[in-house]
């Protein structure tokens, strides 16, 4: 048995010389009690705690155009920032680690308030699917799947869908966004979800025009439904 022991922790670290655990954010190895981001990375992140606040920035920000329950935000969005980099990652390099990160930080966060009490389905908002195969994933998929799996609800890609593929929302004005993902989303099988509850779950929120139309997409089309947004940073 200590033989056993000894051969687990020498190949072990064999491994960890040859392929180093790498924090998600900065990419400096990671020491043995560190998991994902470093201590370093860490101190830099500070969860919002929106939830806890009398006065919602992101909730009174999306309800003042579109009926929605309530919202919450995990980080602030800091440019060239800690979560810049960690969404980085997430969007262009195929990172589910992230992904999971990020589940992990929202699952300690949001355990107090039951934000996720009443929720029937977990959503993202939807790629195009010519969008989808070029990059070869959705990047929300694994933090979605994450907190499904921990709170018990159903996540799926299957509800809200993308039936227009829209130009990047990156150097347009509010105005702009809004028009740009006008009529961009459609719902599968609307009478199926009738008076259910959906959490639409996206990276970043910037002006919010595209969480918007999602919402309305589902209001619209869906009878007696209710919607929530969770997203992993906003830009303020």
């Amino acid at each position: 048995m200590f033989l056993i022991k000894y051969f687990k922790r020498g190949y072990k670290g064999v491994l960890n010389i040859l392929y180093p655990r790498l924090c998600l954010s900065c990419n400096n190895v990671l020491h043995d009690c560190e998991q994902d981001v470093c201590h370093h990375c860490l101190s830099g992140l500070q969860l919002t705690g929106f939830d806890y606040r009398e006065n919602n920035p992101v909730y009174e920000k999306l309800s003042a155009i579109v009926n929605i329950e309530s919202a919450t935000v995990l980080f602030l969005f800091d440019k060239s920032g800690i979560v810049q980099k960690l969404i980085h990652n997430l969007k262009y390099n195929n990172s589910p680690e992230t992904g999971a990160f990020f589940a992990n930080s929202a699952i300690d966060y949001l355990s107090n308030p039951g934000f996720f009490t009443d929720i029937d389905y977990i959503v993202p908002v939807p790629l195009h699917p010519k969008k989808q195969r070029l990059r070869g994933y959705n990047q929300m998929t694994e933090f979605g799947r994450n907190l499904g799996n921990y709170f018990g609800v159903p996540y799926t890609e299957k509800i809200l869908l993308r039936q227009i593929h829209t130009e990047s929302q990156t150097k347009k004005n509010a105005l702009q966004r809004r028009e740009n993902v006008k009529n961009a989303f459609k719902i599968a099988e609307a009478e199926k979800y009738k008076g259910k509850h959906f959490v639409i779950i996206d990276d970043v929120i910037t002006t919010g025009a595209t969480i918007e139309a999602c919402a309305e997409t589902i209001l619209y089309n869906i009878p007696g439904a209710k919607v929530s947004v969770l997203a992993l940073t906003m830009v303020l």
